[in-house]
């Protein structure tokens, strides 16, 4: 049992609700605050309106996307004299991924013709550049943990491109389905990247591992339906058992979210062959014998989720979906779901993150409130944060009303 306080937790929140109207029409603010107060503090106005938020594995910088100019944001300077806002000067589009040193960014522009990718290397201003690459409709990214590689893939997730500040951008793989900007990972060693893909073109869904020394595939795993969310744990133990009645061996664990549950996938790494030094090898283990992958059934019919997210003691995975009301969490040791978090006011999640410490889940939601709920003992809505309206609008994100309607809170993002 975990027990004590939480720490507080810094996050940022704002609206997308402008990502497509120019400054000149509409500009956007953004909030940055702490749980450990009531208040979302004072706004902070923004040069180009947001189309994704993403912070760095440290904390450090945050990186913004906007179709008008992608932003590099320090949260340290939030509430100085010193502005929080550098510029990243032509760079336009999503960001997709953030390096684990926070010095890099992949911002994918599918707005203009030609569709760009941008590979952004921005630890100071003064060494401020950015790799224009000709990958069309990148949709997701991923640095290696040493950030001697990117993955980056295009023409809707179906196309794999390694970048790499060493040699050439590598011709596309082409994948058996496509990626999302969910379902794309490295191992903890940064050995192996584990990829996702969705079934397409009479291809089953499946979680496909790339050794990250060549490029080469280190295994391939069938998935029972197509994953929208993932996430890779460390060689942690995992109490319970699958919903089939089998344990989970040890190893790196793959959680995989599709709409109806999850599947976990267990892999152990060894040394290479005798004689070679690329690649490690990379095995898949399952106590289910009739199952590579094995299955976790949620129980709720079909659902749409936002995010999920585990325990600190890998005890049990927290899901926000669209629609849902309450958080819903599953018990590795009940082997089922719970009741779930209640959301206060019968709120429904638009986004969510969780702090580092996984003690607070921080939900985005159609209230137009940041909920605040805590994993503690079977869990609370602690905290509903409401944003005031910007000085002389009716709207506390934005300057203007976009032809959709008012801008509402859409993106939430804790600090690590």
């Amino acid at each position: 049992m975990v027990t004590g306080a939480t720490s507080s937790t810094g996050f940022l929140a704002t609206s997308t609700g402008c990502a497509h109207t120019a400054p000149v029409t509409c500009t956007t603010s953004i909030y940055s605050a702490t749980t450990a107060t009531a208040s979302t503090g004072t706004e902070n106005p923004l040069t180009s309106s947001p189309n994704s938020l993403m912070f760095d594995p440290l904390g450090a910088r945050a990186y913004l996307g906007s179709d008008f100019g992608a932003v590099q944001i320090n949260p340290t300077n939030f509430g100085t004299t010193n502005s929080p806002f550098t510029s990243l000067g032509t760079v336009t589009g999503k960001v997709l991924a953030v390096s684990n040193n926070g010095n890099a960014a992949v911002f994918s522009d599918t707005i203009h013709t030609p569709n760009q990718t941008y590979v952004v290397n921005a630890g100071s201003s003064a060494s401020l550049s950015a790799s224009a690459l000709n990958i069309s409709n990148a949709v997701a990214a991923a640095f290696s943990p040493d950030q001697l590689k990117t993955l980056i893939f295009g023409n809707g997730g179906s196309s794999l491109y390694v970048f790499s500040p060493l040699q050439a951008l590598q011709p596309p793989i082409t994948l058996s389905g496509p990626a999302n900007a969910n379902t794309v990972a490295f191992s903890p060693s940064g050995a192996f990247a584990f990829v996702a893909e969705a079934a397409a073109n009479g291809n089953p869904a499946n979680l496909t591992t790339f050794a990250t020394c060549d490029n080469s595939i280190a295994g391939t795993v069938p998935l029972p339906g197509n994953p929208l969310f993932m996430k890779v744990l460390p060689g942690l133990q995992l109490e319970g058992r699958d919903s089939f009645g089998n344990t989970i061996p040890d190893g790196t664990h793959v959680f995989v979210l599709d709409s109806t549950g999850f599947d976990i996938l267990t892999s152990t790494i060894s040394p290479p062959a005798p004689g070679a030094s690329c690649p490690q090898i990379l095995k898949f283990v399952s106590n289910d014998p009739m199952r590579m992958a094995q299955r976790i059934e949620l129980g709720q019919g079909t659902i749409q989720p936002i995010n999920f997210f585990v325990s600190a003691d890998v005890s049990q995975i927290y899901v926000v979906a669209a629609g849902h009301a309450s958080i819903l969490v599953y018990d590795f040791g009940l082997g089922a779901v719970t009741s779930g978090i209640e959301l206060v006011g019968n709120a429904a999640p638009v986004g969510a993150d969780m702090s580092a410490d996984a003690g607070t889940i921080l939900v985005g939601s159609s209230d137009g409130m940041l909920h605040q709920v805590s994993t503690g003992i079977g869990g609370n809505d602690r905290v509903q944060l409401p944003f005031p309206d910007l000085p002389n609008f009716l709207n506390p994100f934005c300057t203007a009303t976009p032809t959709p309607g008012p801008c509402t809170l859409s993106l939430v993002v804790a600090k690590p």
